[in-house]
């Protein structure tokens, strides 16, 4: 085993918070709040910039923010919690306790263990059914929805990062303590490491620094948003709310140096369970990455608004979390890269200017969308589907309107070709970060097939139209 490196704390806080200046500056971050742990010890705390953007209010370290995927650390820790006392057992067969339970494959849906729902290995496409949420759905129904969704590779064979099946940790952890999701993660994790402020997000949602993005046109306005309803409906995939000074606590708890967990469970937490790419993997509820000198144990945290990171080196006895006030930015990466290095005795990169080069080349021009005049009578209709039961298609003037879900989300039609459109979704029914492109509509001899892009790139529903 390595000898952990001896730092001078002075100098990694000077230099870290040096970074992140520069750092937050060239990505245009409105606010930021940061936190480090060293040997057993938090470090540093800062707030940085401001809590909205164009006012003058600062960010502090006791600010709240939704922190997204991270809640996905809490989630693997409350079922450690529970398998230390016994039950259940991470091999244990999802459906043993949730009986309700089902894939689309009967075999899958018989052989699923517990550890199934934390790491990725599922067999559905990436991020497959998440836009229901914005789209009025609930959680049942996404649920309900996973039964119909055919695996586009076979069980436990690679890696396609899916929300969905976190969502059943939530019953599983009421089945097997009593306890809501919300109120165990409290109770039992919270209450016993000082974590006053860590919360659900549909329960303090009032009181967050606010979010913002930039404009889809030229990347540079700064524009404050709404949070989407993706922490309301995910909880133990990214509901939580939380401030650095309560995460400063995590990531010591993390680190060894509060008790909560088996030594046991932390190493299996902590461990690679599901390949991803080369010294890439997904732990539970973590990314395990063994490019470096020291194997670095971190996750991020992304929903329209925010964008953060945390991240643990344990051989350097060292974290850091970075919460962000912007979608639109690799600040948080570039930040947490630079510490890792820090601790790890290795001379940093300018992470910032990597990042940008790859931002650039990766830049997604999408299609062009018109509004076109003409006879759509042949699309207009009531469509059904199992997963999003039934959608209509009218005319609203000259405009082609597709709406679907509880809360009837509305998308506009923009004409592309013969009998395909895009699909552009209005005001919070939005695709990922809110109101835009989610992808196409294609109409063919009776069907309306709904195609998503970029992130929902193997989302495909396929409509019936009703007689």
């Amino acid at each position: 085993m390595q000898t952990k490196i001896a730092i001078k704390e002075n100098f990694l806080i000077d230099q870290v918070n040096s970074y992140c200046l520069k750092a937050l500056e060239e990505w245009c971050v409105p606010g930021a709040a940061v936190a480090i742990v060293k040997n057993g010890e938090v470090v540093f705390e800062k707030g940085y910039g401001v809590r909205e953007y164009g006012l003058n209010t600062p960010i502090s370290p006791s600010d709240l923010f939704p922190i997204a995927s991270i809640s996905k650390s809490f989630a693997a820790a409350g079922l450690s919690l529970l398998v230390d006392q016994g039950k259940p057992k991470w091999t244990d067969k999802v459906i043993d306790y949730l009986p309700e339970f089902r894939m689309y494959d009967q075999w899958v849906t018989r052989e699923f263990q517990i550890i199934d729902l934390l790491v990725h290995r599922s067999g559905l496409y990436q991020h497959a059914l998440e836009q229901m949420a914005q789209w009025g759905y609930e959680a049942k129904d996404i649920k309900r929805g996973l039964a119909y969704i055919e695996p586009v590779t076979s069980f436990r064979s690679s890696y396609a990062y899916v929300n969905a099946p976190y969502l059943w940790v939530e019953d599983l952890v009421e089945k097997v303590s009593g306890l809501s999701w919300g109120e165990f993660v409290k109770n039992k994790i919270c209450k016993p490491l000082g974590m006053g402020q860590t919360t659900l997000f549909k329960e303090s949602k009032d009181q967050l620094v606010l979010g913002h993005i930039l404009d889809e046109e030229t990347r540079t306005k700064i524009m404050p948003v709404s949070f989407s309803v993706f922490p309301s409906i995910f909880l133990a995939a990214g509901g939580l709310i939380s401030s650095v000074q309560d995460l400063s606590q995590w990531m010591l708890m993390q680190l060894g140096h509060k008790k909560l967990i088996s030594k046991e469970n932390m190493t299996y937490m902590h461990k690679p369970h599901t390949p991803i790419e080369p010294y890439l993997s997904y732990g539970v509820g973590w990314r395990i990455m063994d490019d470096k000198p020291y194997r670095v144990v971190s996750h991020g945290g992304l929903i329209r608004g925010i964008k953060h990171r945390l991240l643990l080196v344990p051989e350097a006895d060292a974290g850091i979390v970075v919460l962000t006030t912007l979608t639109d930015s690799e600040a948080t990466i570039a930040i947490t890269d630079y510490f890792a290095d820090l601790v790890m005795g290795i001379n940093p990169k300018d992470y910032c200017h990597e990042l940008k080069v790859t931002q650039s080349e990766s830049f997604v021009i999408r299609p062009k969308i018109s509004r076109k005049i003409g006879d759509f009578k042949c699309y207009m209709g009531i469509y059904n589907n199992p997963i999003l039961g039934k959608v209509s298609v009218s005319q609203e003037g000259e405009k082609l309107i597709l709406t679907l879900g509880p809360k009837q989300a509305k998308a506009e039609l923009y004409y592309q070709s013969k009998d395909v459109f895009s699909i552009y979704f209005l005001g919070n029914a939005g695709a990922a970060v809110g109101e835009g492109n989610w992808g196409t509509a294609s109409f063919n001899d009776g069907k309306l097939i709904m195609k998503g892009y970029e992130s929902f790139e193997n989302e495909c529903f396929v409509l019936e139209k009703c007689q």
